[in-house]
């Protein structure tokens, strides 16, 4: 089964580029194409009470179908902006253009359920589950709203440390909801008990901006509960969330995507370049261009996933950039360079053994793989580039 992968979506009806300056085409050449929808599409609901609300029209469901998008999470930090009767007006507009999602429910069960879909002769098992979660926005025995994987967190100071260097951040430390981490481990086991491939969608991890280089790019709850999701069934975790790339890890029988960056983020209600950008009389409504919407944010990639077969899944990275509107545009040589080589420094704090090609297949040096083609890359056939 071949998967594409790409992060963070937003369609807000903002103008496409010509098919030949974009990188909407990448979306061609694979079985699934699986993204993270960042925001509701609905017109109606009541916002929530929160800095940043967003939501986008309804007709985006369809344009996401026209792409190719077969499958979409839900259960993420903006899912509940407009409410769940914002969700439920999402759920009819993917209902209707026959894009498949996990993630949202009338209760917990219902949102933590996976998704079964066909994939030429397979099944694949979906579920969509969320670490960044506001409160209330997670589904209860008696409540709508997203599946929940929560995280308790403390910080520690060091008092001595603080006196000679004022200002430095706590150290966070993280650790996984255990009874949720035990929910969503029986979901993974169910699911793997009726299909031949499973994928869990985590919204998870800390953008950029906000994580001290210390301390990052990894929340230390992630990798243990990437790996005990793994260790119950998952094939393929796929992260988002920080708004850019995170490393990938090969972990016995499963891969792990730490986060998957942005693929489109239209402006749109909630999210316009006037909010984004700060007034220079008043207090920024929301600083987050200058604060969130740089470097990082517009360079990511569109993952090609391999599962199936006796070595394990397999993996390729085909880089994109994000133009100025947060459209996906084919990379400068030197920016798709300069993105391999992230992914490859940042994926080898894990694993050292890690090598991403310049053609962007990613794979594992060990003492009976010291090729690229002895571990078994991806093919993924003939892709339609812009």
């Amino acid at each position: 089964m071949e998967l594409t992968i790409v992060g963070d979506v937003v369609v807000g009806g903002w103008p496409r580029r010509a098919p030949e300056e974009s990188a909407l085409g990448l979306l061609q050449g694979g079985d699934l194409v699986i993204g993270n929808l960042e925001v509701p599409l609905t017109d109606g609901g009541e916002r929530a009470e929160k800095l940043v609300a967003m939501r986008a029209p309804a007709a985006g469901a369809a344009e996401l179908a026209s792409w190719g998008v077969g499958l979409v999470s839900l259960a993420m930090n903006h899912a509940m902006d407009y409410g769940a009767e914002g969700m439920r007006d999402t759920v009819r507009a993917l209902d209707a253009v026959g894009i498949a999602h996990a993630g949202f429910g009338e209760n917990r069960a219902e949102a933590t359920a996976a998704r079964i879909v066909q994939v030429g002769e397979e099944r694949l098992a979906f579920l969509s589950l969320c670490s960044a979660l506001p409160l209330g926005a997670n589904a209860t025995a008696t409540r709508a709203g997203i599946a929940p994987l929560r995280v308790r967190q403390t910080a520690e100071f060091d008092g001595p440390f603080l006196e000679e260097t004022p200002g430095t951040p706590p150290f966070v430390h993280t650790v996984a909801h255990e009874p949720d981490v035990r929910v969503a481990e029986e979901a993974i086991r169910e699911a793997r008990s009726r299909a031949d491939v499973v994928v869990v969608a985590l919204h998870w991890g800390v953008p950029f901006p906000y994580l001290p280089a210390a301390q990052g790019p990894l929340a230390q709850y992630q990798q243990p509960l990437a790996r005990r999701l793994v260790d119950a069934g998952a094939d393929l975790i796929v992260g988002h969330h920080p708004h850019c790339l995170h490393p990938v890890e090969f972990y016995g029988r499963g891969l792990i995507l730490y986060s998957t960056g942005n693929f489109v983020f239209d402006w749109c209600e909630g999210w316009t370049p006037e909010a984004m950008v700060p007034d220079p009389d008043a207090h920024p409504a929301a600083p987050f261009r200058p604060v969130l919407m740089r470097g990082p944010w517009y360079e990511s990639a569109v993952f090609r996933v391999g599962i199936g077969g006796a070595h394990g899944p397999r993996l390729r990275l085909d880089p994109i950039e994000l133009d100025a509107d947060s459209q996906p545009i084919p990379p400068r040589p030197a920016v798709a360079a300069a993105i391999l080589a992230g992914v490859e420094r940042d994926s080898r704090e894990l694993d050292p053994t890690v090598v991403v090609d310049a053609d962007g297949v990613v794979w594992r040096r060990t003492a009976e793989t010291v090729t690229p083609s002895s571990s078994h890359p991806v093919d993924v056939g003939p892709v339609a580039h812009p």
